[in-house]
């Protein structure tokens, strides 16, 4: 196994037009100081990733569903999903939205906790190889980004397919650089959320599987300071409320979430509505099977030296606010 380190300039990013940004034009790290204590009648910070999945986010702060709830709530988007933890982690952000790889990643790192399943799907998650690769068994140099559920899906690609590790290359890059470089052969494939996926196939990839055909069915989670957590309750409450109002906006009327993300990320309506596709946004409480399919998760991290020790799952996870 080779692990390769790859980055492009900023040219490629302000290409994606998925630079680190938010609704007001608030940049992250602009957060009050005491972000961790912040209580009724302060604002909050809710980190989010940039992509189709986040819409739920996205249709809540247009909408205005979360003032009216009560809450001011500022909605900071990360081009990587893990953004949002490492603002928990540094005291400058109080809730995150994110897959349950980087919460059992960042977990270990302090305390956050996880209140309900926002999103799932086994289709999402797409695997794309460059032009002329038609076999998983011909991709030899994988990209991967450090820490996120990218890593634990390329994981499952080798063990499904009974690949070495030893028998390929991990090329290190960003979400936004990972088509650029599929284009050109710096890597000969990754897996990976919308709509990397689909830029890869726009730039004369194949789509060769998608995380359900390796058994695994992603979920997006919604975390927060555990400190702020005992402290706040109610508008952590609050918060999963209006994601499941704005869930249940976008199950009746998928347009709304295309709407929603062009607005907020630039992605053209129509393509965020076919990408959606398959993706079942419900809020919803934690069950035995989510445990299960997460210890594996943990479990995979520490064995693969991601992290010291494996998250305990349970400890994470509070059930009940859904």
């Amino acid at each position: 196994m080779t692990v390769r380190n790859w980055r492009v300039g900023a040219v490629a990013l302000l290409a994606a037009g998925l630079l680190v940004g938010c609704a007001d034009n608030k940049q992250a790290g602009d957060e009050p100081a005491d972000a961790a204590t912040a209580t009724a009648g302060q604002q909050i910070s809710l980190g989010v990733g940039v992509d189709p999945a986040y819409s739920p986010f996205y249709l809540a702060s247009q909408e205005g569903l979360f003032t009216k709830a009560g809450l001011d709530v500022k909605v900071m988007q990360y081009q990587e999903g893990t953004g949002g933890l490492d603002a928990i982690l540094a005291k400058q952000g109080q809730v995150a939205a994110n897959t349950e790889s980087s919460l059992l990643n960042r977990a270990t790192r302090g305390d956050i906790k996880a209140l309900a399943v926002f999103s799932q799907s086994p289709s999402f998650i797409k695997l794309v190889a460059r032009k002329g690769i038609g076999d998983v068994t011909q991709i030899k140099k994988y990209g991967v980004v450090k820490g996120t559920v990218n890593e634990f899906a390329t994981n499952k690609v080798l063990s499904a397919k009974g690949i070495a590790k030893d028998d390929v290359t991990f090329v290190n890059a960003s979400p936004a650089e990972m088509p650029a470089l599929l284009e050109r052969g710096d890597v000969d494939g990754y897996i990976m959320w919308e709509p990397w996926p689909s830029r890869g196939v726009a730039g004369g990839g194949k789509i060769l599987l998608t995380s359900g055909d390796i058994g695994y069915t992603y979920n997006l989670v919604l975390d927060v300071d555990g400190a702020w957590y005992e402290s706040n309750k109610d508008a952590a409450k609050k918060i999963v409320d209006v994601l499941a109002e704005a869930c249940d906006t976008i199950t009746s009327d998928p347009q709304a979430a295309g709407t929603a993300t062009e607005q907020a990320i630039k992605v053209p309506a129509a393509e965020a509505v076919t990408l959606l596709d398959g993706v079942q946004c419900k809020v919803r409480d934690f069950t035995d099977e989510d445990v299960a399919n997460y210890g594996e998760i943990a479990k995979f991290q520490q064995e693969n030296k991601i992290v010291d020790k494996a998250v305990d799952v349970d400890s994470v996870l509070v059930r009940g606010v859904a």
